[in-house]
């Protein structure tokens, strides 16, 4: 009763702190992120772990006992403990356009998770929360305007906060010793805030601030299927097959414009609603996941994996330019990793594992008939506890990408990453029967 106590208040500790993060963003991230996050309802999100981030997959294939993955649900059938895992992201944005240069940064818990074994190796409970897209902008323009024979400047600044979150409860299973299959359903949450103000270089007219609100709560459903080889080239070896489909997903969304205007001659504020609500269909795509990853022995395994998002067909009501930027997304993933401290050796650098990889996005947007594409490298380490009773693990990735072009009037952004997984098992509150 001790464990499952402190079990479940981990739980709802981690669940706090992913809430007050998100909580907080809603300040930050309009300072931070990407600028290509102001179209429909932001950048979608790559939910793998930092493990998988460093070999430079999505994780469909993959599958690791001492964390839970959120990329494929027919993993959580497998496993004997309780896992939980906690996600950081920290992002450096370094951008450049045919006019200037500039920078941000994001540091932000990205999710949480956490699997629980109802039938050990048999079946399993996943429950997470986590965000589907994200929008976190600060865009500025200079305009020309002429008042009279005078010509003035205004600058049009916009920021931008939300995105989609999903709550997901899910069921892994273990059909045979070689067929997995899983189903997730999930609510999301569509929450979007823009700022935009215009204020007038020379004050010669009153600066104005509208604040957009759209709001919006929908159902979606994943499924996933793994397929295990033993033995298939050499004794012991291990080759998986892993997939997902995820279907599409669409909000009753609506939308308010509101503005601050004075009250009398005071300077008294009150915020006024512009227009009536407007409603709109805003959609997410369907997603496909497929890929190989090759365990040649118990020190060394190889991924290669693919994603299609069928963002081409999704519908994003409040805005036609957004909605006509998209286009289908393609991900490209390979990478390997391979376990030192699964030898004999005794030295510091063997009580790590390491990865590598390379990862090619497509992208879902063609701004001025350019796609918006990313090419990341990735690299990894993790930390096994030592002490087999603990079953905890740190798994930290490192990941540079080029996104965009500072050509045909778009941006550049050369983008640093650093990614931190802290995976805790049920092991770990075990007590020790001998001193």
């Amino acid at each position: 009763m001790i464990r499952t106590a402190i079990k479940f208040n981990l739980v709802y500790i981690a669940l706090f702190l992913f809430s007050a993060s998100s909580v907080q963003a809603q300040d930050e991230e309009g300072k931070s992120g990407t600028v290509y996050s102001k179209f429909g309802t932001g950048m979608p999100v790559l939910n793998n772990t930092a493990q998988e981030r460093g070999m430079g997959i999505i994780g469909v294939s993959f599958s690791d006992l001492g964390s839970p993955g959120l990329s494929n649900p027919a993993f959580w059938g497998s496993g004997f403990y309780t896992r939980a895992a906690i996600n950081f992201d920290f992002t450096n944005y370094s951008i450049e356009d045919n006019a200037s240069k500039g920078g941000n940064s994001l540091l932000n818990i990205s999710n949480f998770q956490a699997v629980f074994p109802l039938s050990k190796n048999k079946l399993g409970l996943s429950i997470a929360l986590y965000p589907e897209t994200r929008s976190s902008y600060n865009v500025n323009s200079i305009q020309n305007y002429s008042v009279g024979s005078s010509t003035n400047q205004l600058i049009t600044n916009r920021t931008g906060t939300g995105g989609v979150t999903k709550f997901e409860a899910g069921l892994g299973y273990k059909l045979t010793e070689n067929i997995f299959v899983g189903y997730a359903p999930s609510y999301s949450f569509l929450t979007e805030r823009e700022n935009e103000s215009i204020t007038f270089v020379n004050r010669s007219l009153p600066s104005n601030t509208a604040t957009k609100r759209t709001n919006g709560t929908a159902f979606s459903h994943r499924f996933g299927l793994v397929f295990k080889k033993s033995s298939l080239f050499k004794t012991n070896d291990i080759l998986q097959f892993g997939s997902t489909i995820t279907l599409e997903s669409e909000f009753d969304a609506n939308r308010t414009v509101e503005t601050e205007k004075p009250v009398g001659s005071t300077d008294n504020q009150v915020i006024v609603q512009i227009g009536e609500t407007k409603e709109a269909i805003v959609s997410l795509p369907m997603k496909f996941n497929g890929g190989f990853t090759y365990f040649p022995s118990s020190k060394f395994n190889a991924s290669v994996e693919y994603q299609l998002e069928n963002w081409a067909d999704a519908k994003y009501g409040f805005s036609t330019t957004d909605e006509n930027a998209f286009k289908n997304r393609e991900i490209f993933g390979i990478g390997f990793q391979y376990h030192a401290h699964r030898t004999r050796s005794t030295g510091f650098f063997s009580n790590f594992k390491y990865s590598a990889g390379v990862t090619y996005d497509t992208g879902h947007l063609s701004i001025n008939n350019e796609d918006i594409s990313t090419l990341w490298f990735t690299t990894g380490l993790g930390l096994i506890s030592p002490d087999f009773r603990t079953g905890s693990s740190f798994d930290l990735s490192f990941q540079y990408g080029v996104r965009g072009s500072s050509t045909n009037s778009l941006v550049k952004e050369n983008i640093f990453g650093i990614n931190l997984s802290v995976n805790l098992t049920e092991l770990m509150f075990l007590r020790r029967k001998l001193n």
